[in-house]
């Protein structure tokens, strides 16, 4: 009886760890499981479990997975960023997903996109409450969105 119950509840855990590490802390998924869902997701920055650090006079590049729940056909990357309670929006050099993944893109087909967006100097230091990666398709519906909290600073600060 009792290695029944010993049994059950390892299996519970094994179970919960499963459904709920699939994107490595800081990294959320923010676009509904319906439209699409972030597989892995990562950045060429250190990352501890409040934010990552992206450093001002670098590009900051972010790498993630995804499946999309229906066929795509125009794909274009959009970036926000909240700092207090503000929205902002960066601007990508490269916004178009296609050129680097050619598309349509598939229902249900992995795919793996990266992207980078220079950090100006001119930034303010500065914690992002959620910065978001967008993916948006033709008719500006979003298809999948990942966000993390980052700390913009000087390469040599101490934060």
């Amino acid at each position: 009886m009792l290695l029944n119950k010993l049994m059950f509840f390892l299996l519970f855990i094994l179970i919960l760890n499963t459904v709920t590490a699939r994107l490595q802390h800081p990294f959320r998924q923010c676009s509904p499981r319906s439209t699409g869902e972030i597989l892995k997701a990562s950045v060429n920055a250190p990352c501890g479990n409040e934010y990552c650090t992206f450093y001002k006079g670098a590009d900051a590049r972010l790498e993630f997975s995804f499946k999309l729940r229906k066929k795509a056909h125009k794909i274009r990357a959009k970036v926000m960023a909240t700092i207090g309670t503000v929205d902002h929006d960066f601007a990508l050099p490269n916004h178009d997903v296609c050129q680097q993944l050619g598309c349509p893109l598939q229902a249900d087909v992995p795919y793996s996109y990266q992207n980078s967006m220079f950090v100006s100097p001119t930034y303010p230091s500065v914690k992002v409450n959620q910065m978001r990666y967008y993916l948006i398709d033709g008719k500006g519906r979003e298809l999948a969105c990942v966000s993390l909290p980052v700390m913009i600073t000087e390469k040599d600060s101490k934060q």
